[in-house]
């Protein structure tokens, strides 16, 4: 902490004096211009939050690559379906993940930015804890509200916009005209910022940045230093000492409603994503590879009679196979015809259809697919012909 730092007009509590104004006589009925210091800190975790980004982001790219969804599912992103299975660290581990060099640069600008000024204002504690709270409730946010893969320190980076506008506000008469122009830039950031986001669905996290805001300028309000002044005579110019009111008997109250509404919130965003069709389809891809069939065909299936539209081919396929592998040809059938309505050139549904129809003696069914299927595949002549001449033997 730099205690003791002169406070100029711009960066502290102005009263109202311009600086080239001389003090007042002793006769002069004018109040008498107060000097006095704020204290201010040096923006260290700042920094440290910085480092952590770039190694992580390298960490990503040495892995694979930083955009890659596997990388970003492996090392901690925001995954729906996972976090509803309980991986809860997701909340917080996404905060430190980045898609792209771009997003990156972006972030950490911005943390650079607000976040050296934030600390200096508030210290390396009140500040860290608002930047994490902000990055939880931002990825709660984004959790409970969209079923995206996300990432990324714009959650925990808005909370800190947020908070910085707090201070501002809870300071705005002592800040005076300074202090309404900086919160007046602050709201123009924000401003300027939400409508690049909303105007990219899909592609920014909205809710991430809503949600670690709102909870920024919570925090800010209540962890805010409160600063009053004191008078101190040692001769001179009068002199006042800064004082800060707002001890840590506001510091936990205000922590402790936090993470109860954290972990609130986590319990009811599970409650809902753990039937989601997402849920089941991220489920049923996972038990396909287990070969836990009735588990596979089920999930598979729920997920297509909650939502249709994430039912693709390759999802039709496998619902087939399992089918298959259950001894079970006749669902099997309406599976793989699913998938080649959606594409008919998807050869794996044509092939395990025309072995299906075989299996159930529909011969003449067997032979169109295998047929269709020949056409399709290179090596299509060559793998049919034992079971077109089977069929032509048999008068198909």
């Amino acid at each position: 902490m730099n205690q003791g730092e002169e406070l100029q007009p711009r960066p502290g509590f102005a009263d109202g004096t311009p600086e080239q104004q001389p003090l007042a006589e002793a006769a002069d009925p004018q109040p008498q211009r107060a000097a006095y210091r704020l204290p201010l800190h040096r923006p260290i975790v700042t920094w440290v939050l910085l480092a952590i980004i770039v190694a992580v982001f390298i960490v990503q790219t040495l892995l694979g690559g930083s955009t890659e969804v596997d990388v970003l599912i492996r090392m901690g992103a925001k995954f729906t379906p996972l976090i509803a299975a309980g991986e809860y660290w997701r909340l917080f581990t996404s905060m430190f993940l980045h898609i792209g060099v771009m997003h990156l640069a972006f972030n950490g600008y911005a943390l650079f930015i607000i976040g050296t000024e934030l600390e200096r204002l508030v210290g390396p504690g009140r500040f860290l804890t608002i930047y994490l709270l902000s990055g939880l409730f931002g990825s709660l946010a984004s959790y409970a509200l969209s079923d995206s893969l996300a990432a990324g320190a714009s959650g925990a980076i808005f909370g800190i916009i947020g908070a910085l506008a707090a201070f501002f506000l809870v300071h705005r008469e002592r800040l005076g005209a300074w202090g309404n122009r900086r919160l007046g830039n602050i709201a123009v950031i924000l401003v300027l910022n939400l409508i690049w986001g909303f105007s990219q669905p899909g592609r920014i996290d909205n809710f991430a940045h809503v949600g670690g805001l709102l909870a920024g300028l919570a925090l800010g309000w209540a962890l805010a230093p409160r600063y009053e002044l004191a008078p101190r005579l040692e001769g001179g110019p009068v002199r006042v000492q800064v004082l800060d009111r707002n001890n840590l008997g506001r510091y936990w109250p205000a922590l402790g409603l936090a993470v109860l509404l954290l972990l609130g919130g986590t319990a009811l965003a599970t409650a809902v994503h753990r039937d989601s069709p997402r849920s089941h389809l991220y489920r049923g891809q996972q038990a396909i590879e287990r070969e836990a069939w009735d588990e596979a065909a089920a999930e598979l299936e729920q997920a297509i009679t909650q939502d249709p539209s994430l039912a693709d081919p390759a999802v039709y396929f496998h619902l087939g196979l399992a089918r298959n592998y259950l001894e079970q040809p006749q669902q099997a059938i309406p599976a793989y015809t699913a998938a080649l309505d959606l594409d008919p050139t998807h050869t794996a549904s044509l092939w395990n259809l025309a072995m299906t129809y075989l299996d159930l003696e529909r011969y003449a069914d067997a032979r169109a697919s295998l047929e269709a299927y020949e056409e399709l595949t290179p090596a299509g002549p060559v793998e049919v012909k034992p079971y077109l001449d089977e069929l032509e033997s048999l008068g198909y």
